[in-house]
């Protein structure tokens, strides 16, 4: 049975729509994008895929990243060259260089947060991980604090 209903705008057209019970219907669109006079549909299994680009509020790309290395027992190493409010961070690696590493802490300006804890048996092995955040800074610089025998690489787009 077709979902579609009849309209008329003068001569008749047919409107796509889908059940969705209750004898409900509603109108059903499918997403488009090209330049003006061109309609390509998007459609991932023909490799059209709808071109999407992340953007902080301050419209800087956040996907072009970049990586600063934070050494083991660093204190509030700001990331980037000076730091901003609006600097995204998409993840930290961690790096642990014994099963027992220090803490990492992020810090947005001055609020700390907790992101490894770190400890006596705290990893089983030296294998570095990631912690993926995808977060914008709301009050100044992301900074990185680390603990002894842990050393990370930030990830993200600092200023």
């Amino acid at each position: 049975m077709s979902d579609n209903i009849d309209v008329t705008p003068g001569t008749g057209k047919t409107i796509a729509a889908d059940d969705i019970g209750g004898g409900v219907l509603v109108q059903r669109v499918k997403t488009t994008w090209g330049p003006d006079g061109t309609a390509n549909d998007a459609d991932v299994a023909s490799g059209k895929a709808l071109p999407v680009q992340l953007r902080s509020s301050a419209g800087s790309d956040l996907l072009a990243g970049e990586y600063e290395i934070v050494a083991a027992s660093q204190s509030a190493q700001v990331l980037g060259g000076s730091g901003a409010a609006g600097d995204y961070i998409a993840g930290i690696l961690v790096i642990p260089a014994t099963v027992d590493p220090g803490n990492v802490i992020l810090l947005d300006n001055a609020t700390s947060i907790t992101v490894f804890t770190g400890g006596t048996g705290s990893v089983s092995n030296l294998v570095p991980f990631f912690i993926p955040l995808g977060m914008i800074s709301v009050s100044g610089a992301w900074k990185i604090s680390t603990g002894a025998d842990v050393h990370c690489i930030a990830i993200g787009n600092f200023t």
